[in-house]
C-alpha cells in the first residue's frame, strides 16, 4: 500500500531543518519501498506492506530519537 506522511514545521525559517535526502535513505533503511519526498517541504511519499498502526509507532519512536524537533 501507498502512504503518504505529513510533517508539520520543518525546514520553515531555518528551523528544525532536515535534509530530504537524508531523511529518503533512513526511511528506506527502516524497511520502506519506493520512498520519495516532495520538495523541501517534509512530504514523504513510501510503500509498506506493515499496517498503519505499526507505521504510526514507527515513526513516532524514529522522529523522538532522531530528530528531536521542539526541543
Amino acid at each position: 500500500m501507498r502512504y503518504v506522511l505529513l510533517l508539520r514545521g520543518i525546514n520553515v525559517g531555518g528551523r528544525n531543518k532536515i535534509v530530504m535526502a537524508e531523511l529518503r535513505q533512513v526511511v528506506a533503511d527502516l524497511g520502506y519501498d519506493k520512498v520519495e519526498t516532495y520538495i523541501n517541504s517534509g512530504n514523504l511519499f513510501f510503500d509498506s506492506t506493515k499496517n498503519r498502526g505499526d507505521i504510526v509507532a514507527e515513526f513516532q519512536t524514529f522522529f523522538t530519537e532522531r530528530y528531536p524537533l521542539g526541543r
